[in-house]
């Protein structure tokens, strides 16, 4: 793991930040794009945990190291 990404895992996000990251990251690519507020899509792509590509969101590789991160610390 490269020390951005290393870093990235420990930022802080507040449990409704995690939730729409989680919601993010678990939608289909064929499915409507979930809808989060716009603070915490502003701060996720900000974080690099997520792009607006094509007209959506996407999910990143440090978005999804971020969401396994996330799970061990439950």
């Amino acid at each position: 793991m490269t020390a951005k990404a290393k870093k990235l895992t420990h930022e802080k996000l507040t449990p409704e930040e995690f939730a729409s990251l989680l919601t993010v990251g678990n939608a289909a690519v064929n499915s409507a794009a979930p809808a989060i507020p716009a603070e915490h899509r502003a701060r996720l792509i900000a974080l690099g945990y997520m792009v607006f590509l094509q007209g959506r969101l996407r999910m990143t590789t440090p978005g999804r190291i971020r969401i396994y991160a996330g799970q061990l610390d439950t």
